[in-house]
C-alpha cells in the first residue's frame, strides 16, 4: 500500500469489508489492527494468514528511538547487527536469514540498495511512522528480489488534522527538532514532517577510539485529491546527512566518514472501474546515494549510487462474497554507478514482474494461492509461489498450515565488484510453516509458529591460495524453530510477549550462522494512568556466532515516561540499558551504555 492516498486506502478497505464474515474474526481493534504487507490488500491482523508483527504509533512514541533498529530488536525472530553507535552500518535478519535477505520497504517502496546488504534503516526517522508492519517468510509473489526472510514495511503518518513540534535532548550530546503538520478533510489531504537529529555518537570500536558523530535531517511531504471518480496522490521522502565511522576494528584503523542521501517520490492513481473492482497504477523513484570522504588506499574517494524508477500496476478484485483475487504487473529500471577500492562498478538492468493471488474465505476454511513470473537483465526468469490454508478448529482458535518460495538476485556488487561473477544464479528459499492463532477473550491473543527454511545457491566470494578470488553459488543453509507471541491489551494496561529458538545453519560448513542469536526472549509492559504512562521493555539474546570470534548473549532493560502537562504540552523520557551491560551485535563493535533522552513535544 502507498501511504499518501487515503481515500483510496478508504475504498480498498471498504472492498476488504465486502468479502469478510462478522464472525470470522473480531473487527479492528488496538489488539487486531488492519495490515497491507502480507498480502498487499487490507485484512485485519486476525484474518492474515502469515506471521505478522506490527509496531504501533504508541509504541514508536514510547520507545523515543532514535532509529528503525532500536524498534526492531524486541520483536520476536529479529536479530540486529550494527557496526557501532548512532548512524552506524545496521544489518537485519529476519528468521536468520542474511541482512540481504530482507525487504525494507517505505509506504510500499522498495529502499534495498543493489551494492549493500539491504535498506539503510539507520537512517529512517522514527518520529515519521505511523506503524511498522513485519511480515515474515517470503513474500516474493508480492514484492520481488529480497523477500526471502521477510519484509518490513515501514508506514509513514499522515493522516487527519492537527501537528506538533518536539524537541528532544539526551546522552552522547544528542540533539533533535521535529516537527508536522497534517489537513485532512473533502477527500483533499496534506502534510509535512521536518526533522534535524544530531548526535556526538560514541566510539564505534570496543578499544576505544574517538567519538563517531551522526547528523539526519529528514523532510516527508504527502498529499491526496480526487478528480472525478480517480483518487490521486502524491509523496516526497528525503533523508539526508552524515556519519562518521571507522574503516575496521584492529590495529591501523583510521576514522573516516561519509556522507548519505535516501530519497523516494511517488505518485499514484486509483480508480474503481466497478463496485467490485479497485485499479492502483504508482510510479516511484528511489535513490540511495554514499559518497566517502576520505580518499581510499588508491587516492581515490569511493562513492556508492543505486537508482530505481519503478511502474507499478494493482488490482483488487472480489469475486463474490468470500473471494478476494488480485493482479497486477511491475516494471523497473536499476541502475547503479560505484566504485570500490579501486573497482568501478557501472550497470543497469530491467526488472519485470506478473503476479496474481486469490484468497478465500469460506466458513471455517480460508485460503491463499499466490504466484508470480519475473524476469530479471541479469539472469533471466524466476517463478515464485505462496500457498497458505487455515482452519478454524473452533471460533477463538485457527490452525495454519502455508509454504511458499523466495529469491534474491545477484546484484551489482556480486556481479560486477570484488570477484565479481556476471554468471551469477539467484538465491533460492523454500518455506514451510505451521501455525496456531489463538483469541483469549477480547483482550488477550496467542501466536505460534513452527518453521523452516531451505536456502541453497548462496552467494559466496571464493579465492585460492594466489588471492585470486571470485563470486559463486556455493552454499546452502536449513533454518527451523518455533516463535511464540502473546498479546493483552485490557483497560490501561498493554503488554507483549515474544520467544523465539531457531538453528540457522550453514548446511556447507555446519556452523551457526553469524550474527544470529539461537534463543532470544522479549517483553513489553506499558500501563497508562491519567495524563500519563510508564513502560518497561526487557530483551534478552543468547550468545552468537561472528566473523573472528563469538558475541557473548545479553539482557538489556528500558523505562520510558510520559505525561501531559496541558492541552498541549507533553514531556517524555527515556531510560535506555539501564543495567549499563557491554555487549556487541557485531564482533568488535561497541554497542552505547547506560543512556538516555527527554523530549518536550507541543501538539496543536
Amino acid at each position: 500500500m502507498k501511504a499518501p492516498l487515503c481515500a483510496a486506502v478508504a475504498a480498498a478497505c471498504s472492498l476488504a469489508t465486502a468479502i469478510a464474515h462478522a464472525d470470522e474474526a473480531p473487527p479492528p481493534t488496538p489488539l487486531n489492527p488492519v495490515v497491507v504487507t502480507a498480502t498487499r490488500t487490507p485484512s485485519t491482523e486476525a484474518e492474515t494468514l502469515a506471521a505478522v508483527t506490527v509496531i504501533t504509533r504508541d509504541e514508536i512514541a514510547r520507545a523515543q528511538a532514535g532509529d528503525i533498529a532500536d524498534l526492531l530488536r524486541f520483536t520476536a525472530g529479529i536479530d540486529i547487527g550494527r557496526t557501532g553507535g548512532p548512524g552506524q552500518q545496521t544489518a537485519v535478519f529476519i528468521r536468520g536469514g542474511n541482512s540481504n535477505q530482507t525487504l525494507v520497504l517505505v509506504d510500499g517502496v522498495r529502499i534495498n540498495t543493489a551494492t549493500g546488504s539491504g535498506g539503510a534503516v539507520q537512517n529512517i526517522a522514527p518520529d515519521m511512522i505511523e506503524r511498522i508492519e513485519i511480515v515474515k517468510g517470503p513474500r516474493a509473489t508480492l514484492y520481488g528480489s529480497d523477500a526471502i526472510g521477510g519484509v518490513v514495511n515501514i508506514i509513514t503518518r499522515g493522516h487527519g488534522n492537527g501537528g506538533d513540534v518536539s524537541l528532544q535532548a539526551g546522552s552522547f550530546n544528542a540533539r533533535e527538532i521535529s516537527g508536522d503538520a497534517r489537513y485532512d478533510a473533502n477527500g483533499n489531504s496534506l502534510s509535512l514532517f521536518a526533522q534535524n537529529s544530531t548526535t556526538d555518537g560514541i566510539p564505534s570500536c570496543d578499544s576505544a577510539g574517538p567519538d563517531r558523530a551522526y547528523n539526519r535531517s529528514t523532510v516527508d511531504l504527502k498529499g491526496g485529491t480526487h478528480a472525478g471518480p480517480v483518487e490521486l496522490g502524491a509523496r516526497v521522502w528525503n533523508t539526508q546527512g552524515s556519519a562518521q565511522y571507522m574503516d575496521f576494528c584492529g590495529a591501523g584503523n583510521s576514522p573516516v566518514a561519509q556522507d548519505f542521501r535516501n530519497h523516494v517520490i511517488e505518485t499514484e492513481a486509483s480508480l474503481r472501474p466497478t463496485g467490485h473492482w479497485l485499479s492502483t497504477l504508482s510510479l516511484s523513484h528511489m535513490i540511495d546515494d554514499i559518497r566517502q570522504l576520505n580518499p581510499n588506499f588508491l587516492g581515490a574517494y569511493d562513492f556508492a549510487r543505486t537508482q530505481r524508477p519503478q511502474a507499478d500496476w494493482h488490482n483488487v478484485l472480489a469475486l463474490g462474497e468470500a473471494n478476494r483475487l488480485s493482479f497486477g504487473a511491475t516494471a523497473a529500471r536499476e541502475t547503479v554507478e560505484a566504485l570500490s577500492f579501486g573497482t568501478p562498478i557501472h550497470d543497469g538492468e530491467n526488472l519485470y514482474t506478473v503476479f496474481a493471488q486469490d484468497e478465500l474465505n469460506r466458513g471455517r476454511h480460508h485460503a491463499l494461492g499466490a504466484v508470480s513470473y519475473g524476469h530479471y537483465g541479469s539472469f533471466g526468469s524466476h517463478v515464485s509461489w505462496n500457498a497458505e490454508y487455515g482452519y478454524d478448529l473452533f471460533a477463538a482458535t485457527r490452525l495454519i498450515a502455508s509454504g511458499g518460495s523466495g529469491f534474491r538476485a545477484p546484484n551489482a556488487s556480486d556481479r560486477f565488484g570484488f570477484g565479481g561473477n556476471p554468471r551469477l544464479k539467484p538465491e533460492e528459499a523454500r518455506n514451510l510453516e505451521l501455525g496456531l492463532k489463538q483469541r483469549l477473550g477480547a483482550h488477550q491473543a496467542l501466536d505460534l509458529r513452527l518453521f523452516r527454511s531451505d536456502v541453497t545457491d548462496l552467494i559466496n566470494v571464493v579465492c585460492d591460495a594466489n588471492f585470486n578470488c571470485l563470486s559463486v553459488n556455493v552454499n546452502r543453509y536449513r533454518n527451523q524453530g518455533a516463535e511464540l507471541s502473546y498479546q493483552l491489551e485490557v483497560a490501561d494496561w498493554s503488554a507483549r510477549l515474544s520467544a523465539v529458538a531457531q538453528n540457522p545453519v550453514d548446511r556447507t560448513t555446519d556452523t551457526v550462522l553469524a550474527r544470529r542469536a539461537r534463543r532470544s526472549v522479549s517483553g513489553q509492559l506499558a500501563r497508562h494512568f491519567g495524563p500519563g504512562y510508564l513502560a518497561l521493555d526487557v530483551l534478552g539474546s543468547g550468545p552468537r556466532n561472528d566473523v573472528g570470534g563469538r558475541d557473548g548473549g545479553y539482557a538489556l532493560l528500558a523505562l520510558s515516561g510520559g505525561v501531559q502537562l496541558d492541552e498541549h504540552f507533553s514531556l517524555n523520557a527515556r531510560l535506555d540499558n539501564l543495567l549499563d551491560k557491554r555487549y556487541e551485535t557485531a564482533k568488535g563493535y561497541r554497542q552505547p551504555g547506560a543512556n538516555g533522552n527527554l523530549s518536550l513535544r507541543f501538539a496543536f
